[in-house]
């Protein structure tokens, strides 16, 4: 019996435990059934993303043959024949590089997760963007500059003149060289700002006299102007003012990245902080050495990182690698998936409905178990 003057917060329940598991796995089972059970839509963007992969399709065509003059193109790393595989090593090779992932880029529907994560990150056409990209992706650097001219932005880009293996490091077919190329073609009319050395510190440490001379070329044919920084700072501030020199006192919008250029993502004491694809912070530790990549996200702007290329394709649904060339308009990308919000809202009123029965049984029982006390205690003792 309770004390006189105490209050009863809580009491056992009446409702039997087998009713309770029922209740759960009801819920449980309704769960499952909303999240097996979406739809896909067409992603609003779905027009623009045909538009950008249809133009990577046509610039492979149209570079493969440029390239097989200039260096045959190797069938066992490039199965495919696009052209965008370099070769083991050379001049202007910066470190090394991994074959798998850049085969898993030559599928023109890159180009549509390009827009996909630039939609996510809220770019509008008109918006300025900033652009790193190296040497060591090519096929993806062709997808972001497809991408972003479908969406109508304003690109501000740097280039690195060197490439990891396997990358953009053929002499003469260098990434300056590729999209010289694709001007020439009047495919896509990006061009660069400012390009730089690429390799260690972003000052082209590492590389021989040869190689040098071969990206100054590169960069004299392509009308760009070459950056030599004198310190890693030097260039991380250098590429920071052309950015915002480039956007004329308008916002930026987003920043994106293809590659490991240094000076963008920082050195690897750092770069393995920032996630691959759209970030919007980071932990504190990748702030402790100054990058471009950094700066941004200190200052608000998206990122949009392209690295982790396995992750990446198997988010979005691309093969990885491909064992054919993709035809446009394949893979999840292009659709958007979400709840059919009739089919949550038939679970929430069935649970309900669930919960209204078990309590109502149970009221019923404990009106008739009270009711049975009373008549018990109504009965003379003898």
């Amino acid at each position: 019996m309770m004390p006189r003057g105490q209050k009863l917060y809580w009491r056992p329940s009446d409702i039997p435990t087998s009713a309770l598991l029922l209740l759960a796995l009801a819920a449980i089972a309704a769960l499952i059934v909303v999240e097996t059970f979406t739809r896909e839509e067409a992603s609003d963007y779905y027009d623009e993303m045909l538009d950008a992969s249809r133009l990577v399709q046509q610039s492979i065509e149209t570079l493969r043959p440029i390239r097989g003059r200039i260096e045959p193109i190797n069938p066992d790393v490039d199965p495919l024949r696009s052209g965008l595989i370099g070769v083991a090593s050379s001049p202007i090779t910066s470190n090394s590089g991994h074959l798998e992932a850049k085969q898993a880029t030559i599928n023109p529907n890159w180009a549509a997760v390009v827009i996909r994560l630039l939609a996510e990150a809220g770019v509008e056409p008109g918006d300025h963007v900033a652009v790193a990209v190296s040497g060591s992706f090519p096929a993806l650097n062709l997808s972001v500059y497809a991408a972003l001219e479908s969406m109508d932005v304003t690109p501000i880009a740097i280039v690195s003149g060197s490439a990891s293996q396997w990358g953009a490091n053929v002499p003469g077919f260098a990434w300056m060289d590729i999209s010289r190329e694709l001007r020439n073609a009047e495919l896509i009319d990006m061009q660069a700002r400012a390009a730089t050395l690429g390799g260690i510190e972003d000052r082209g440490i590492g590389l021989n006299e040869r190689g040098l001379q071969l990206i100054r070329s590169a960069a004299d044919r392509a009308g760009i102007e070459l950056m030599v920084p004198d310190s890693y700072d030097a260039a991380v501030a250098e590429r920071i003012r052309i950015y915002n020199q480039g956007a004329d006192g308008q916002p930026i919008a987003a920043l994106v990245n293809v590659g490991g250029g240094t000076a963008t993502t920082g050195p690897e004491s750092i770069d393995h902080y920032f996630g691959s694809g759209l970030i919007r912070k980071a932990p504190s530790a990748a702030f402790r050495v100054p990058s471009v990549m950094g700066h941004f996200l200190q200052e608000g702007v998206p990122v949009i990182n392209f690295s982790g290329i396995r992750g990446l394709a198997t988010q979005f649904g691309l093969p990885y690698p491909p064992q054919r060339m993709e035809s446009v308009g394949s893979g999840g990308v292009y659709r958007a998936e979400s709840y059919q919000r009739w089919l949550a809202a038939l679970m929430i009123v069935l649970l309900l409905g669930l919960t209204a029965l078990i309590m109502r049984s149970a009221n019923i029982a404990l009106a008739a178990g009270q009711s049975g006390r009373k008549k018990d205690a109504m009965k003379p003792k003898v």
